[in-house]
């Protein structure tokens, strides 16, 4: 084969393109990853003027706070034993809860913020299904922790404080709103069992003489939180909590695992370059735990990929089903609740109150068994975060869990003596968090189009590469071939000769 000059250039010019394509695809991840690090660097460390301090202080959509009450529609049957417990789902009766971080101060010593979050819970009639004085028929909490409060004291403790709860016409069931459950209301004979409680030396928070979930937690905060700023540019733990409360460990459960306070605040930030490995992890202050977050799918969001983790069922399982859990146990790992329930008193001053996911969801049989009108749903029931993966913000959120009350019979109180031995749920929360329509197309314009654009450029590169390499050889080929008909006719001509 004659290479001239042109033949060289063309083939010169060809590789050039081959090489140059090929060396752009193999170090094109590299830069990228350079300009990520360096975005990550400049927007994501908890400073004011930054971008995520921006949605971090103050988050432009209120959180949709739902919830869910469990209405008893049988409570002679479930009295004279003759019929489990039968509920209906009541709700959602929603409020939109505004968030804002306050009293916010810097620690350069361990590159840690600390703030407090004040919480803002406005009702929202026209997202409810009625007026949040609607009432519905639950176990009279108060008076059941009471008799839980005393079921180890003398029998005729236990009578005196019955028979002043039957005189003053205490029923083992109350009609409440759930403006009354959740915020609180007072309760004169609750008053004076506290001052009975008080006389004989015996202490219960709960004994007050009022009672709710959220008593005293309106316009106020969930303590004070130090978490890593990301201001040293070190992100493997931002976000993350370093203390609450001025703890890295509480004393509530029964062993220094569960005791320990780690995981995200509050679930909307976790370390940036999410993968579908990341141990993800939130932890709860109303439950006063940390949950371990599982990898679920990648999905999109509003245009913008996302990577979904589910808060596992194993999360609520018994010490049998999960060794993890059996430092939340209490008194021992002889006394879990069967798998979809964590027993709750410690936390709640003796209440007899149990945490399990919405209508006990991946629960064991069992809870289905003792209460009737339940119907669990994974897309309807299980707490969800949905994370860009690069910024680790939650783009889509549920944070879900339910109450629920431990009744059993109670020998020393006549109301309680026939009580049904079950796990009674009375409501349930669906706090939905989602990003507003302008910071969505925010991260769609800056991060996802980019982002799209980058997949479209590697290929390009790959095809150039392609193309530069399939075009030389198809050119050598045939310079070969006109070549060998040139000479084939020659070779003939001197064999004649």
């Amino acid at each position: 084969m004659r290479f001239t000059k042109k033949k060289i250039a063309a083939i010169t010019t060809l590789t050039f393109l081959f090489l140059l394509t090929l060396i752009l695809r193999v170090t094109f991840d590299t830069i990228v990853n350079a300009v990520i690090a360096m975005e990550l660097r400049e927007k994501l460390p908890l400073r004011n003027g930054s971008l995520a301090f921006h949605y971090w202080v103050k988050p432009p959509v209120p959180v949709d706070f739902k919830i869910y009450v469990f209405d008893i529609v049988n409570q002679e049957e479930i009295l004279d034993g003759s019929a489990v417990p039968t509920v209906i789902e009541r709700g959602p009766y929603v409020y939109k809860l505004h968030l804002k971080k306050t009293d916010i101060k810097y620690h350069g010593e361990n590159s840690t913020v600390q703030y407090r979050q004040k919480q803002q819970f406005v009702y929202d009639r026209k997202s409810s299904v009625g007026p949040e004085n609607t009432t519905f028929t639950t176990v009279n909490i108060p008076f059941i922790t009471v008799a839980n409060v005393l079921q180890f004291e003398p029998a005729w403790l236990q009578t005196i404080v019955d028979s002043y709860f039957r005189s003053q016409n205490e029923a083992p069931f109350i009609k409440k709103s759930v403006r009354d459950i959740w915020w609180g209301y007072e309760d004169p004979v609750l008053k004076q069992a506290s001052a009975i409680a008080k006389y004989f030396n015996i202490s219960s928070p709960l004994l007050t003489g009022k009672f709710g979930f959220f008593m005293d937690k309106n316009n106020t905060d969930d303590g004070v939180f130090n978490v890593f700023s990301g201001l040293n540019h070190n992100f493997t733990d931002y976000a993350m909590i370093d203390r609450w409360n001025n703890m890295r460990s509480q004393s509530v459960w029964k062993s220094d695992f569960a005791n320990r306070v780690r995981g995200s605040g509050d679930g909307s930030m976790q370390p940036p370059l999410i993968t579908k490995h990341s141990k993800l992890s939130i932890f709860d202050t109303n439950l006063r735990r940390t949950l371990s977050l599982e990898f679920n799918t990648s999905a999109s969001y509003k245009g913008v990929d996302v990577l979904r983790f589910l808060v596992p069922y194993s999360e609520f399982a018994s010490a049998k089903d999960n060794p993890g859990n059996a430092g939340y146990c209490t008194p021992d790992t002889n006394h879990c609740p069967p798998s979809g329930a964590i027993n709750m008193s410690t936390v709640s001053y003796t209440a007899p109150l149990c945490a399990s996911l919405p209508h006990f969801l991946g629960g064991d049989p069992y809870y289905q068994k003792q209460v009737k009108g339940l119907t669990p749903s994974q897309e309807k029931h299980q707490p969800y975060y949905e994370y860009h993966s690069i910024t680790g913000v939650a783009l889509n959120a549920a944070r879900r869990y339910q109450l629920n009350l431990r009744t059993k019979p109670y020998k020393g109180f006549e109301a309680f003596r026939t009580m049904a031995d079950a796990y009674v749920p009375v409501l349930w929360i669906d706090g939905v968090a989602t990003m507003d329509r302008s910071t969505m197309n925010l991260f769609k314009s800056d991060l996802q189009d980019p982002l799209n654009a980058i997949v479209y450029v590697k290929l390009t590169l790959i095809l150039a590469s392609c193309l530069s390499a399939a075009s030389a050889l198809l050119l050598l080929l045939h310079w070969w071939r006109a070549d060998k008909k040139l000479i084939t006719p020659l070779e003939e001509s001197a064999t004649v000769n």
